[in-house]
């Protein structure tokens, strides 16, 4: 089974299963990425708003634990709980909300998309927005065309009449997983094409400057993040500045020794 569209941290851990690999990344990767740029620029003070729903509040929580694991401080947290139609007080809510805070990022968990947009230049003070909206972490962005990704784009509008997706990302790097794995073992057998594609041997060119692989001890792929802003590709993560003894990409999300999933390696 591949997971294309559930970013759960529990499903990389406690729930995880032995026949699931993940396509798109976590919660956790994706907290992990946006807190690397931040504290690398130096923006360590941060304004969480989450909202109500329990997609909002995972996401919450892979912020703080983003904000513990870089070194960076949630300065106030709050709720957005408003019922009103928000398209008509924004621009009275929002300030009296955002006030009386001092720090520099405001970062919203609205997964949805419910409120989040409606922060942006509607702040008390004049500041970042980040998160689930502003600046995004995402697998996959129509502004994404280095290391030949604007072929891959192209090809994808032509076919489907819009731009590519996170999730459409996810499930073509599924497929051409399992192409992959069963050319290079001559085999259709489960065990054989798993073990395969979680080993040192099994690799993919994805239009992310480096080879994609699989984490062993949990099946979530390894890759770059993307960090982009409505109409621009802004960085990508992990940052240079993040060492890893063994990858990069690792500093993204749940490391091994991190890991709750019992799957043997």
């Amino acid at each position: 089974i591949y997971n294309t569209s559930a970013p759960d941290d529990a499903l990389r851990n406690e729930q995880c299963r032995a026949n699931v690999l993940h396509t798109i990344p976590s919660r956790a990767m994706l907290a992990d990425a946006l807190a690397q740029f931040l504290v690398k620029k130096k923006w360590k003070e941060w304004f969480l708003v989450t909202g109500p729903g329990e997609g909002d509040r995972l996401f919450a929580e892979a912020i703080k634990r983003a904000a513990d694991k870089f070194g960076a401080d949630i300065e106030e947290e709050k709720v957005w709980d408003f019922t009103a139609d928000i398209r008509r007080t924004a621009s009275a809510e929002v300030p009296v909300f955002t006030q009386d805070v001092d720090y520099d990022v405001l970062i919203v968990a609205d997964e949805p998309g419910e409120f989040g947009e409606y922060l942006i230049w509607r702040t008390w003070d004049p500041s970042l927005v980040a998160g689930t909206q502003g600046l995004v972490p995402t697998a996959w962005h129509r502004t994404h065309e280095r290391w030949g990704a604007a072929q891959m784009q192209n090809r994808f509008r032509r076919e489907a009449g819009r731009w590519m997706t996170s999730v459409d990302y996810a499930a073509w790097i599924a497929v051409r997983s399992v192409g992959e794995a069963v050319t290079r073992v001559k085999s259709t057998d489960f065990a054989k094409v798993k073990e395969f594609m979680l080993g040192p041997e099994f690799s993919l060119a994805a239009y992310k400057g480096i080879k994609v692989t699989y984490r062993a001890w949990n099946g979530q792929l390894r890759e770059r993040i993307l960090l982009a802003a409505p109409r621009s590709l802004v960085a990508v993560s992990p940052q240079k500045e993040f060492l890893h003894p063994v990858s990069e990409v690792d500093t993204l999300g749940y490391d091994k020794p991190e890991s709750k999933c019992g799957n043997p390696d």
